[in-house]
């Protein structure tokens, strides 16, 4: 990513946090700026067009030079998708709440130790993730080799893990049943940060409004609301 473009996105440093994030794991496909509103395209498991503005006139007249080349949009906020649904129906939509940790914000250290996980243990993350619909075993294996993850290990056995999504965000926490009620997600979520602060990376996370189980551990841990984006594929 440029510098130029780098320092546009830094100017709206909350909504921009995947759009950052997205573009440093993957290439720049397309630039469409209007004023200070931008869409950018790149592919992860689609392509998708990524959203950063405020300005309503400024996107409609984005989305007419666009022409829609893709029928993927992430990074939306309610107000956009008049814009994107003039013509258009929305097949499927995933809303979240994205939640923050200041880089101030302090974190106490985990007390039961997570480490790495390998591009081998794609299939079993897969198979136990709640978001089927929405992912493969190829772009886990994908984040896995890209970025930072983190897996807890009981027994021998592979316990609880979480890894990022394609926009860095912090994601796919899971502990499997029998598991569950002893910490271990909230220290596999807290090692997942700290190697986000050891990279010196944004660290923010993306949780479904009814998950009230995951929103109040991310809360414990010192992450605040910033706002509701969704991702939408139009037909």
């Amino acid at each position: 990513m440029d510098q130029e473009l780098l320092k546009l996105l830094e100017s709206k440093p909350l909504q921009s946090l995947p759009v950052i994030g997205f573009f440093s794991n993957y290439p720049v496909e397309k630039k469409i700026q209007r004023g200070a509103f931008l869409l950018l395209t790149g592919t992860s498991d689609y392509l998708w067009a990524y959203l950063c503005g405020d300005n309503p006139e400024e996107l409609i007249t984005i989305l007419e030079d666009f022409d829609f080349e893709t029928s993927y949009f992430a990074n939306v906020e309610d107000w956009m998708i008049p814009a994107l649904t003039q013509n258009r129906k929305i097949e499927w939509k995933l809303t979240t709440h994205r939640y923050y940790l200041s880089p101030q914000g302090k974190i106490s250290p985990p007390s039961i130790s997570s480490h790495k996980l390998e591009p081998s243990m794609a299939r079993q993350i897969f198979e136990n993730s709640a978001y089927k619909d929405f992912t493969s075993e190829e772009y886990i294996r994908d984040r896995l080799e890209k970025d930072v993850s983190a897996g807890v290990w009981v027994n021998g056995q592979l316990a609880g893990w979480g890894l990022t999504h394609d926009d860095s965000s912090l994601g796919f926490l899971n502990v499997m049943p029998e598991y569950r009620g002893q910490g271990l997600g909230e220290n596999i979520l807290i090692g997942l940060a700290l190697q986000k602060r050891k990279q010196e990376k944004p660290v923010f996370v993306n949780v479904e409004p009814h998950n009230q189980q995951s929103i109040k551990l991310i809360k414990k841990i010192g992450f605040s609301f910033d706002r509701e984006v969704s991702w939408i594929k139009l037909v």
